[in-house]
């Protein structure tokens, strides 16, 4: 029940937040360890990710899926975590070496939601978990990711039922699309709209 209701709480202050950025505070309710009770990193992630792996979360806030990932990929592996808040990745940056994964992680502060010059390259798997409709041109957005992902490189895409309705999830879909992104499959998370996407459809 309290799992409940942190992601209530979490959903209805971003639905009334107009400037579509998540606050800091909203931050530190999201990387609750209740969370996992109806959001489990492992359970979302952990089946697309492999040692030694190239992965990007894009909007990681302070690294709720990052660290978990971070795990997944090892040492020999490589979690870009972007956002356009220092403040997020400053916090996410004392929660990876509490957890001692903090060589893993590489934090990427990018300026504003249209700046994607300095993404990583080759990219194996991204995640982008309640962000995309936060960003103003999510074209864009979508052409910078598949630019920068291997053949066969997996897009776990997901938004808030709870914020985005299931047609303007359909529409970002048709971005994803158009950018050489293939739908793979539907996934069943908590209060999510969810798709499994690849560079190449496989």
């Amino acid at each position: 029940m309290l799992c409940i209701t942190i992601l209530t709480i979490i959903f209805i202050v971003m639905k009334e937040n107009k400037n579509h950025i998540c606050p800091v505070w909203v931050g530190r309710l999201m990387v609750n360890p209740l969370r996992r009770l109806g959001q489990h990193p492992d359970k979302i992630v952990g089946s697309y990710l492999e040692p030694g792996m190239k992965v990007m979360d894009f909007g990681c806030a302070m690294g709720y899926f990052s660290i978990p990932m971070a795990r997944k990929v090892g040492e020999k592996g490589v979690v870009y975590c972007v956002d356009i808040q220092e403040k997020m990745l400053t916090q996410l940056m004392k929660r990876a070496k509490r957890k001692n994964v903090h060589p893993i992680i590489k934090p990427t502060l990018i300026p504003g939601n249209n700046g994607y010059t300095d993404l990583p390259d080759q990219l194996d798997f991204v995640l982008l978990f309640a962000v995309v409709h936060e960003v103003p041109d999510k074209k864009k957005l979508f052409d910078a990711i598949s630019e920068r992902m291997n053949e066969g490189g997996k897009v776990l895409f997901a938004e808030p039922s709870g914020r985005v309705n299931a047609s303007q999830f359909k529409d970002s879909l048709g971005y994803a699309e158009s950018s050489g992104l293939i739908r793979v499959a539907p996934l069943k998370i908590y209060r999510s709209h969810a798709m499994l996407l690849s560079k190449n459809g496989n």
